[in-house]
């Protein structure tokens, strides 16, 4: 490899670094946002009341079995 060579390898290796610099950048960029869309989320929900226990269940009905309806006379 000449001096010539070397230095055009040099130059893209630098191109190359920035590049990827540049690349890692933008992640954390994007990874912050989503961590600071997250806890957004978060305190949303948790500024949310809760509802009231009592309301909040609804009673539940009681399945009769198909033998049971059966013999009832039908």
């Amino acid at each position: 490899m000449n001096a010539a060579e070397w230095a055009e390898a040099q130059r893209r290796k630098t191109a190359l670094d920035a590049l990827i610099a540049q690349l890692a950048d933008r992640e954390a960029e994007k990874e912050h946002d989503l961590s600071a869309a997250c806890d957004d989320c978060a305190l949303d929900r948790d500024q949310v009341p809760e509802p009231e226990t009592g309301l909040a269940r609804r009673p539940t009905l009681r399945h009769r079995p198909a033998s049971r309806r059966r013999s009832r006379g039908r």
